[in-house]
Order: structure tokens, then C-alpha cells, then sequence
């Protein structure tokens, strides 16, 4: 465990929260290699998901894999639950751009997920914009693809906030 904070002198080993998880495989195409991080705990990882964890009595945020999250917070679900999730949206965006878009008659491209219409337009500016229901994104993306992405990130974070 060498290169890690565990055996460093007044690192606390508990009280840690989470305060939030990203992938760093977010925003890499297909083909293309991940940048994984080291934990900063165990520096023995190489994690994708990194916690972040932070303590009353740091100044400083700690990146952690999730076993060192489940240490750090002495929360055994809490971290597989977020990781989890993380990995539930990686393999949906992965496979998000090759479903089938319906067309509808004003040529816009849209799905209907669990009782919402979302899609995608050509703006007048010909670049794309997205809608979740009745709400229109205020960005324009220079292709489809682009926008149809910014909208399953968008949708992704609503889903989550009502789950």
C-alpha cells in the first residue's frame, strides 16, 4: 500500500462522506482508451468510478475506488449502490445513439421512455437542439449525435433525481 494515504500520519481512516462519483470513461468514444485514475487511499487501483470523499477535519477532497469509499464512510452499500449506477448509465449511453429513433412528420427524430416524448431537432441556425417533454434545451450542438448525447445526460440526471 505504499504510495497511498492509508499509512500517512493523521489521515483519519472513517468519517468520510461521499459527495459525489464521476466515470472517467464519460465522453470516450468507442475504440478509444480510458484514462483511469490510482485511489488515493490504497494507491493500488486503477479505478474508473472515483468517489469523492470528503472529511470534516481535510481541507482536501480524497478520489477513492469503492472499496476505499465503503472504509473511509464505514458504508458497505452506499458506494456499490452509486458505482452501480454508474455502471448501469456507462452501458445505456454506450448504447444510446444505435436505437431506433422514430421520425416524426415534421422529420425529427424522438423516443418515448416511460411515458415522456424527448428527441431531437434541426435548429433554423442548422445545428441541434433537444426537448424532454414539454422542456427544450437552451444549448444547439453542432450534429445530431451530439445533441441527441446532451440529451441523454440531461434525461439521465432527471431520471435519477425521480428514482
Amino acid at each position: 500500500m505504499g504510495n497511498g494515504r492509508w499509512d500517512q500520519p493523521g489521515m483519519p481512516h472513517k468519517g468520510w462522506h461521499c459527495v459525489g462519483v464521476h466515470d472517467l470513461g464519460d465522453g470516450v468514444g468507442s475504440g478509444e482508451e480510458i484514462d483511469y485514475a490510482a485511489c488515493e487511499m490504497c494507491g493500488n487501483e486503477r479505478i474508473r468510478f472515483v468517489h469523492v470523499m470528503e472529511h470534516p477535519d481535510c481541507e482536501t477532497q480524497c478520489e477513492v475506488g469503492c472499496i476505499c469509499a465503503e472504509k473511509l464512510s464505514s458504508d458497505y452499500i452506499g458506494p456499490k449502490r452509486r458505482e452501480s449506477a454508474m455502471k448501469r448509465r456507462a452501458s445505456r449511453r454506450a448504447r444510446w445513439l444505435t436505437r431506433q429513433w422514430r421520425v416524426s412528420a415534421k422529420g425529427n427524430r424522438y423516443l418515448n421512455l416511460k411515458g415522456v416524448n424527448v428527441g431531437v431537432r434541426r435548429t433554423p441556425s442548422n445545428q441541434w437542439a433537444y426537448w424532454i417533454g414539454t422542456r427544450h434545451s437552451k444549448e444547439v450542438f453542432p450534429t445530431m449525435d451530439a445533441a441527441r448525447l446532451a440529451l441523454f445526460d440531461d434525461y439521465w440526471v432527471t431520471e435519477l433525481q425521480h428514482s
